[in-house]
């Protein structure tokens, strides 16, 4: 195993990295840090300008003083496809090499266009003959070989690709029983909403069952705030966080349009893992974890109380790193360094 490990976030509104050192248990997290990309760089979690990309990647590496050019890189957007599919019976090797010949039918890409990957999740018996049960990843090639192609642009040397939810429940997802409260049953939803992007993941300690990208994260609510009180959208993300200073009435009124959007937000959050719990039967979600940015909106969390029959919270990726870092950025942005992938897909 490498003794140091970078994993690597390309936001809508910034890069990120992380550096952790595998000397220890657990791991230390030595390094992190942030630059910004010009709006439109990035959009709904795809590439859209490389060569903005890898020079932001490049002042990364400058700022944060990386020891690593070897990444990770995380990705979450609608170009990735995860399912959980029931195959005959064969050995984790023969899977592989007829993946390809086996899940066409399961997956929205030609899988000619497609990096494919999957974990097994259990062995079961239908009608007396031998089943294997497998969490499937499709993710369209072209997308990947962007985002890696960036990176290459910059120098670095991407080693792997990390879908971004399977990440973040490494990162904050309760996967050994420590520190639960009250239910000892029942699976978790961890939901990360960035700026362009939220993802929701079931796992069931520390097991992905089920994984949904939407195309919607915190500027949806800036631009209906935006909208509502007909102001320019820096104003609009201001008054989104409350800004000091700012008329306490406009300020009222960006909440209510604020919360007014995340309402149905929240609502297609349900919609989300009422459907995994359709497509389960007997599953139920009894915890679901916040973490990113647009999690941070005031309101938020009481409009999945109340909406959702589960425990809601925030969710704390430094508890399972010790945390000695050098930053280039302020502690309120740290949580999206959940993101940072640590593990390899090949």
């Amino acid at each position: 195993m490498p003794q140091i490990r970078v994993g690597v976030d390309i936001g809508s509104t910034a890069v990120r990295a992380a550096e952790l050192s595998m000397r220890a248990v657990p791991p230390k997290l030595v390094r992190i840090a942030q630059v910004p990309l010009a709006p439109g760089t990035v959009a709904n979690g795809e590439v859209k300008d490389p060569q903005g990309v890898a020079d932001a990647l490049r002042e990364l590496w400058h700022q944060g003083k990386f020891r690593s050019k070897e990444v990770v890189l995380g990705v979450a957007n609608q170009r990735v496809v995860v399912r959980e599919v029931s195959l005959p019976w064969m050995t984790e090797s023969e899977l592989r090499q007829s993946l390809s010949f086996l899940v066409q039918e399961f997956v929205p890409i030609p899988v000619e266009e497609a990096v494919l990957d999957f974990h097994i999740l259990d062995e079961f018996e239908r009608e007396g003959r031998r089943m294997v049960r497998i969490l499937l990843v499709a993710a369209q090639k072209a997308m990947v070989q962007q985002l890696v192609q960036a990176a290459e642009a910059a120098k670095l040397q991407p080693v792997g690709v990390d879908l971004v939810p399977f990440a973040i429940v490494r990162s904050v997802g309760m996967i050994d029983g420590s520190g639960l409260q009250g239910s000892q049953g029942g699976d978790e939803a961890i939901v990360d909403i960035g700026a362009d992007v939220t993802s929701i993941c079931v796992h069931a300690w520390g097991v992905p069952r089920f994984v949904r990208i939407l195309p919607t994260g915190g500027r949806d609510v800036t631009a209906a705030v935006a909208r509502s009180l007909g102001v320019g959208e820096d104003e609009a993300e201001q008054l989104k966080r409350g800004a000091a200073g700012a008329d306490p009435h406009k300020r009222e009124e960006a909440m209510k349009a604020a919360l007014s959007r995340a309402a149905s937000f929240a609502d297609d959050i349900r919609s989300s893992l009422d459907f995994y719990q359709s497509q389960m039967p007997g599953a139920r979600v009894e915890r679901v974890l916040l973490t990113g940015g647009g999690s941070k909106l005031q309101g938020l969390g009481r409009l999945l109380v109340d909406r959702l029959p589960s425990q809601v919270s925030e969710g704390h990726p430094f508890h399972r790193v010790s945390p000695a870092i050098k930053s280039t950025f302020p502690t309120r942005h740290r949580q999206r360094l959940s993101h940072c992938s640590l593990s390899r897909w090949d």
